[in-house]
């Protein structure tokens, strides 16, 4: 016989999934009337959806296919589908004409189906199912080329695979972020350190949403510490959770503390950017800041690139891997050694 422990996980599993469904088949006939409505005001205007709600690397990466399907679509009703984490990240395209939030891949799938849209490009591969819907989706764009997650970044970097699996020709343009006036205001309110010459400061990353992806705390210590003790710039942590917990004037950690774009700002203004893979990388790509970027074995993947444009180009940037290997065993001397590179003789403080 079950415990009741067991019987009470399963009565919370039936609760959050019917409760999911609920809302989603609701959300779904909202928008879906709401995009009918849009539609009958349109006229002639072709309502075209750009389907990309998930991760923050993968959005940014990706911003150029907003700007294709612009020239495609010039007199078009452009709208971008979004997970509301993400939504900062699309509200302020110039080629868009709106987003519309998604709550998960079924109620996409519902959307996607309903007949609204004129033209969909779906960025999403196959068999991404949200864990309460029963729908599988499917993209016919991916299945056609063989793109899987297994196998996409075989093939290039996200905005190249992606954009195949969307129906459109290979990308490999300069990623861009658009950052509003306002935004930069409330930055410039916010206690960041400059260099004593005026320069901006170091700007690391240094926990991901995937343990994988990440470097060792200890080694971000040691080179925070070797930062401060030899170069006259300032460090600022940036992300959700702190790493480092070094206590000096010119440390200062805004973990936790900034929206995603008050985030890429500060990026923007860094002399530096120091990160393993994760959206801030792409944001520093995007904002067009130098980077140390920290790279290791992902999944099955060896040899991988996430980043087109400048950082592809090796614009700027000192990509790191240590082939085979994961971030974590990426040797701390390689690290400092880039770093070193790209700021120059030390100047001791």
């Amino acid at each position: 016989m079950p415990t009741w422990h067991r019987t009470k996980e399963i009565w919370i599993h039936r609760h959050s999934k019917y409760g999911h469904l609920i809302d989603r088949y609701w959300w779904a006939t909202l928008d879906l009337l709401r995009l009918r409505k849009l539609k009958l005001k349109l006229g002639k205007r072709p309502l075209v959806a750009i389907i990309l709600s998930e991760q923050m690397g993968d959005i940014i990466a990706c911003e150029p296919v907003a700007r294709e399907v612009r020239r495609r679509h010039p007199d078009g009703h452009i709208i971008w589908f979004v997970r509301r984490p993400y939504v900062e990240l699309v509200a302020h395209h110039p080629d868009l004409d709106g987003y519309l939030i998604e709550l998960c891949p079924g109620h996409r799938e519902q959307l996607i189906h309903s007949g609204v849209f004129d033209h969909i490009y779906n960025l999403h591969l196959s068999h991404r199912k949200c864990k309460y819907c029963p729908d599988d989706p499917v993209n016919p764009n991916a299945e056609r080329i063989g793109m899987h997650f297994d196998n996409y970044y075989d093939r290039g970097d996200l905005l190249y695979s992606f954009s195949q699996v969307a129906g459109l020709p290979p990308m490999t343009d300069d990623p861009k972020m658009y950052i509003p006036e306002s935004v930069r205001q409330r930055v410039d309110t916010l206690p960041v350190p400059m260099a004593p010459d005026g320069s901006g400061p170091i700007v690391i990353h240094c926990q991901s949403s995937y343990a994988p992806r990440d470097w060792p705390a200890g080694n971000w210590h040691q080179l925070v510490q070797w930062l401060l003790d030899t170069h006259p710039y300032p460090v600022v942590e940036v992300g959700i959770n702190p790493v480092v917990t070094i206590e000096h004037p010119r440390f200062r950690s805004f973990c936790g503390q900034l929206s995603l774009l008050e985030t890429a700002e500060v990026i923007r203004r860094a002399h530096l950017f120091i990160g393993i893979d994760s959206g801030p990388a792409h944001m520093a790509n995007a904002v067009g800041t130098d980077g140390v970027i920290l790279l290791g074995r992902l999944f099955d993947f060896v040899n991988y690139l996430p980043y087109s444009g400048r950082y592809k180009r090796g614009e700027g940037v000192s990509i790191l891997n240590n082939f085979d290997h994961p971030c974590a065993e990426l040797p701390y001397s390689w690290v400092q050694r880039a770093v070193q590179q790209r700021l120059g003789q030390p100047k001791l403080v």
